[in-house]
């Protein structure tokens, strides 16, 4: 197939075509060809929002006179985006007179040939989209939000009273206030939806799989769906299901809730502040797909949908860990429930407590647990490493080498200097820049002193682990604690 022609709108102003040289393309072009419109840059919200307004009613208008396909967004001089789609099946001589009327249109100057009112087309046209059949409602949506997000922001600073503003705006597009927009696709797939640069609300009359597979052409699999839960901690919101944890922008959802609840429901004025989102907890239901990667929040019916995201990552989780783990046990003492942390050492043996020790440090955010290393079972000649790690890497901090010995005592005795040789020795030999040590006792002075003092004079970090310093570790990771005490 020989490679289309492609007439853009932009450069044939800027030529000054003249309606012969139109035609001629048309003539010999009429198997079909690319149409272009140029979407402009601005500095302002509100010209942007206008450059979009422009070239969504030029491709419009062209896609009355035919059959048209393949549209998509390019690039081409200056970066700058470019409307195209390929139009076949048109009226030669119909078409091209309309482009002539375009190409002087376009100038914005009083020529006498010109028979088009671009600013009055606009105008109207801008009155009417929302309520349009619309070949390309892609570039409507941009026309939307940048309107939303930045035109209207503009336009507010021009009003004395900014509440003149507002009401206008909740008087004629309430949904607007909120962020949100009717879908410019909702006439052509017959299903109403809202959309916002960060979610979507559907309404309970319309259908989600319908409106996924032919807007965003994403089926959804039976029993794709997990239930979830929603938690919040320390100011911030997680979506938890079984196999990830999910950050929520959760003033996002608020503004969701808030538009169903005010706009959609007409709950409420918009200017009485009420605590409506004490009802939240009983009205809300959480599903994950992790098919196509999107939350879905079900709220009185409606359906909140949230693309893309941020699943949390292993370091990020263990945090949450500890925090409510931390939220427990105070809890707990509060209410009486008083825990033992206390662990029955005498149940391992040396190789499953060198396992235990390898855990813990795994779990550790100081430590990069990609690098970990265990050197060999115990008792074997591992030069008197029995674990090897790197810290996590930090921007300006060269990752640390850290050696650590794992000792297993009897109950009632401690762990003194003269039990833990060739410290200083360990360190040289294998480069280290720290040196740890777990014991399931506790630690005697002689061995604090002596560590102190290899430290000050190497300059090195360490990192004591006695049993009291275990056991409040393994209180908060439960997990470790049933796997090796049970």
């Amino acid at each position: 197939m020989s490679k289309l022609e492609c007439f853009n709108i932009d450069f044939a102003t800027s030529d000054e075509l003249r309606p012969h040289d139109i035609l001629t393309f048309l003539e010999n072009n009429k198997e079909g060809f690319l149409f272009q419109k140029v979407i402009e840059g601005a500095s302002h919200y509100s010209d942007l929002a206008d450059y979009y307004l422009e070239a969504s009613f030029i491709c419009e208008s062209v896609a009355k006179f035919g059959t048209v396909s393949n549209y998509k967004v390019c690039t081409i001089n200056y970066h700058r985006p470019v409307a195209q789609f390929k139009i076949t099946s048109f009226d030669v001589q119909l078409l091209s007179t309309y482009l002539y009327q375009m190409v002087l249109a376009l100038q914005y100057e009083e020529i006498e040939e010109c028979e088009l009112d671009l600013v009055d087309l606009l105008e109207n046209y801008r009155s009417e989209i929302k309520t349009r059949t619309l070949h390309f409602p892609h570039l409507a949506d941009d026309y939307l939000a940048n309107l939303i997000n930045g035109a209207y922001f503009e336009e507010e600073c021009n009003y004395d009273n900014p509440k003149e503003f507002l009401d206008q705006i909740i008087k004629y597009d309430p949904d607007h206030v909120f962020g949100f927009w009717r879908c410019s696709s909702s006439q052509n797939i017959k299903q109403d939806f809202y959309v916002s640069t960060e979610s979507w609300i559907i309404p309970p009359q319309s259908d989600i799989k319908t409106i996924l597979s032919r807007y965003s052409k994403v089926r959804i699999p039976r029993k794709s769906f997990e239930k979830a839960g929603m938690l919040s901690l320390n100011g911030s919101y997680y979506v938890i299901g079984e196999k990830y944890i999910f950050s929520v922008p959760f003033s996002s959802l608020l503004k969701a809730f808030q538009c169903i609840s005010q706009v959609f429901e007409n709950e409420r004025d918009f200017s009485d502040q009420h605590n409506w989102m004490s009802h939240i907890n009983s009205d809300l239901y959480v599903e994950v797909s992790h098919q196509v990667s999107f939350i879905l929040f079900h709220y009185r019916g409606y359906k909140v949908l949230f693309w893309d995201c941020i699943k949390l990552n292993f370091n990020e989780i263990l945090q949450i860990n500890q925090k409510a783990s931390i939220i427990m046990f105070t809890t707990g003492n509060l209410i009486g429930l008083k825990a033992n942390i206390e662990c029955e050492w005498e149940m391992l043996d040396d190789e499953s407590f060198e396992e235990l020790c390898y855990d813990l440090i795994y779990y550790d955010p100081r430590f990069d647990n990609k690098t970990i290393q265990k050197m060999g079972k115990s008792r074997s000649r591992d030069g008197g490493r029995d674990i090897v790690v790197f810290t996590s890497p930090r921007i300006g901090h060269i990752p640390k080498k850290f050696i650590f010995q794992c000792k297993l005592l009897q109950k009632n005795k401690s762990l003194a200097a003269s039990k833990v040789l060739d410290i200083s020795d360990i360190i040289e030999q294998y480069n280290a820049d720290g040196y740890g040590i777990f014991t399931s006792s506790v630690i005697d002075s002689t061995l604090y002193d002596k560590i102190d003092a290899i430290a000050l004079r190497k300059k090195n970090v360490v990192s004591m682990n006695s049993k009291y310093e275990m056991e409040r570790d393994l209180s908060r990771l439960t997990v470790l604690k049933e796997k090796y005490f049970k």
